[in-house]
């Protein structure tokens, strides 16, 4: 039998770095994790899929991975959205 793949983020499990940039100022943003980690103490141990269903984000029906990041440069704070891949 065949085993059923599953989407995973590429950034979250270390098979791709972060890389985005600042969309006010161009430089490298530093990820600063998994967005809904933020949320509360016992936020990192909420399933994944659980956690996308209240986050106020549509990463639950885009498959993607919210990732918190900042701009050491400007200061910016924001949201990337990191898309999910087939393993």
């Amino acid at each position: 039998m065949q085993p059923k793949s599953t989407l995973s983020c590429p950034v979250c499990n270390g098979f791709s770095p972060f890389a985005a940039s600042c969309p006010t100022c161009g430089q490298p943003l530093v990820d600063n994790g998994r967005y809904m980690d933020l949320f509360g103490d016992y936020s990192p141990y909420r399933p994944i899929d659980d956690a996308k269903l209240t986050d106020g984000l549509i990463d639950a029906r885009t498959h993607q991975c919210p990732h918190y990041a900042t701009c050491r440069h400007c200061g910016y704070e924001g949201v990337q959205l990191i898309q999910e891949q087939k393993y």
